[in-house]
């Protein structure tokens, strides 16, 4: 029986000990890009081998390679790497850029040319004033060497010195509806070495807002289910653990599934899990598509022409199943038409089972 692989996280404490002494933050992280060749995985720049490499998808700038830091700490310096052995110099046109949510991104360090030299061991530094983010993402839009991204270790380090204890995390998230398209949202306050100065609250793993009391309101449709939970930070940006999740049921037009049992084929399938796996109502099968072969098609049909207003889209929740991002569209199309238009356009959804 084949089972996904455990990723390695660690907690908030052990990254701010990690920072305290300036050390690296990604050793064991999760890493993603927006494509590969190959065996050249986005994994091969964070296994300690020089000697291996990740590389993008061939003549297809812009490209980008990104790690999951596992939460929002503090860093302030890249160190990209090379192979050394029989491996010329080269120069990448390189932007550094960061993100809380892994959807939205800020440029962390302009696009700037990084010339790697086997005489400086194929090794580029790229500091930068401190920053407050979980992902960060290095976008490649040329290279001198190869028509593709290249990088056989990208490495994060954090300042050595400040405020690196993260709150405690907030605690008895409840809430309420008030009035028709409300969500009234309560939690205990966090604690703090230093003080706490606000809360990030979640929608759907989506940052949907900051505020600086124990409390918010959120809107959105009756016929929308949205699950929250909270993080606090603190004035050095450390950011603590997640809260307790609620979740509002939408009563999306009597809360009927659709999908379930009708038809439903896919573009590729691995092994036995087959796309009817996907809409047997039971989140301990599922439907993988070929590795390599982006991109993967999901299609169910409905039968006859209906109003839908949601998609949901689940993983096993056991532990088993680790924390992950996908990449997904949702695409529809009229019974009579001949093809398919955009519902809602491609963007990263983060599956965490902590989270549910």
């Amino acid at each position: 029986m084949r089972v996904p692989a455990q990723h390695h996280v660690r907690s908030q404490r052990e990254l701010a000990r990690e920072l305290a002494r300036g050390g690296r933050l990604v050793l064991k992280k999760e890493y993603g890009a927006s494509g590969f060749v190959q065996n050249y995985v986005a994994g091969n720049a964070n296994d300690g081998n020089q000697g291996t490499y990740w590389e993008s998808t061939n003549n297809a700038f812009p490209q980008w390679l990104q790690v999951d830091l596992g939460a929002s700490v503090s860093s302030n310096q890249v160190v990209l790497k090379l192979p050394t052995a029989d491996w010329g110099a080269r120069t990448q046109t390189i932007t550094v850029q960061g993100s809380t949510d892994g959807t939205n991104f800020t440029t962390v360090v302009p696009s700037a040319g990084y010339q790697f030299n086997p005489t400086a061991n194929n090794t580029v530094t790229i500091d930068y004033s401190a920053v407050t983010t979980r992902f960060l993402r290095l976008g490649i839009t040329g290279n001198t060497g190869w028509p593709a991204g290249q990088i056989s270790e990208f490495e994060v380090y954090g300042p050595s010195t400040g405020d690196v204890t993260p709150p405690s995390a907030p605690a008895n998230l409840a809430y309420t509806q008030p009035g028709n398209g409300q969500i009234a949202l309560t939690w205990n306050a966090s604690t703090d070495n230093v003080g706490v100065t606000g809360y990030d609250v979640y929608a759907n793993n989506v940052l949907r807002t900051s505020v600086t009391g124990t409390s918010y309101t959120d809107t959105q449709p009756d016929t929308a289910t949205v699950t929250y939970y909270v993080r606090a930070h603190d004035a050095a940006g450390n950011q603590s653990g997640n809260s307790n999740t609620v979740t509002r049921n939408g009563n999306g037009g009597g809360g009927t599934n659709l999908a379930v049992g009708k038809p439903i084929t896919a573009s590729s399938s691995v092994f036995t899990f087959v796309a009817t796996n996907a809409n047997d109502n039971d989140v301990n099968t599922y439907w993988e598509g070929a590795g390599g072969s982006y991109p993967n098609t999901l299609t169910v049909q409905l039968g006859s022409n209906v109003d839908t207003s949601q998609v949901v889209v689940k993983l096993n929740p056991a532990s088993i199943w680790g924390p992950r991002t996908q990449t997904i569209e949702v695409l529809g199309r009229e019974q009579s038409a001949s093809g398919f238009t955009s519902l809602v356009a491609a963007r990263q959804y983060g599956f965490d089972p902590a989270t549910g």
